[in-house]
């Protein structure tokens, strides 16, 4: 039961560094001098700006939260 085991482990082992060995490949930029890591470091990212503050506002009430009766108040 042991080997058995250890043998799970190895090949689990195994996968998560082939894993982390393929992907880390394919995402990693391709720069070969420093001028170009230069250009990739000074660039910006896209920066999105919403102009409408209230498109995205929560709703904070909290009596619709806190209270467990949903009936019409009767003294309105």
């Amino acid at each position: 039961m042991n080997k058995t085991k250890l043998l799970y482990i190895i090949i689990a082992v195994a996968v998560a560094i082939s894993l982390y060995w393929y992907f880390s490949k394919k995402l990693a930029p391709k720069i070969e001098t420093t001028e170009e890591a230069l250009e990739v470091l000074s660039e910006t990212p896209p920066v999105t700006v919403e102009t409408n503050p209230i498109k995205k506002v929560p709703d904070l009430n909290p009596v619709e939260k806190i209270n467990p009766f949903k009936t019409l108040n009767p003294f309105e």
